[in-house]
């Protein structure tokens, strides 16, 4: 029986082979490991928007909404309701600059919702960063975003019409209200 050529029993070449299969399968453990982070980072975002999207839609931010749309309708200006409609979508937009939410996400879900909430509140809001510039600087960036991506995708909403927000008012009037059916 022959030996193999000298360099092969040489250890030295053995270490080599062996140290880049090491930092090969390294290698495949971190991207694998980079995307399960990806995955888990999206899920985490996923799970972040529908919590904000069920606070939205149930107490007590239903009965605040409920509350702004009356009184819009009514022509009143600053009730406190907008604040606390405010002091939500400050928060979402928070969660936006962070990477908590993904924007786009948020795009489908709140940016009609923000977008009347910004034009009919315009003024209150400028006031109020006059009076303190940190005002209300989350909800300016989100709905700033918002607008890029309505732009983006070709959308005619990030400035609604006074009879669109109106309308909004008057269908938020029944915002969670479940209506019986009618039997026959």
């Amino acid at each position: 029986m022959t030996q193999p050529p000298r360099h092969f029993r040489s250890p030295e070449l053995w270490t080599a082979v062996f140290t880049g299969v090491l930092a090969a399968s390294t290698l495949v453990a971190l991207i694998v490991a980079y995307q399960q982070l990806q995955e888990l980072h999206a899920e985490s975002q996923i799970q972040h928007l529908l919590a904000l999207e069920q606070q939205f839609n149930q107490e007590p931010l239903l009965t605040y909404r409920r509350g702004f749309a009356e009184k819009r309708l009514k022509n009143q200006d600053d009730p406190n309701d907008l604040y606390n409609l405010l002091d939500f979508f400050e928060t979402v937009g928070l969660l936006v600059r962070r990477g908590y939410l993904d924007e786009s996400d948020v795009w489908n879900t709140f940016s009609y919702s923000a977008f009347v909430l910004n034009a009919d509140a315009r003024q209150t809001i400028e006031q109020d960063q006059r009076d303190d510039p940190t005002s209300y600087t989350d909800f300016t960036f989100l709905v700033t975003r918002l607008q890029l991506l309505e732009s983006k995708n070709h959308g005619t909403s990030a400035h609604p019409s006074k009879d669109e927000i109106k309308d909004y008012y008057q269908q938020g009037l029944s915002a969670g209200k479940v209506t019986p059916r009618r039997h026959k």
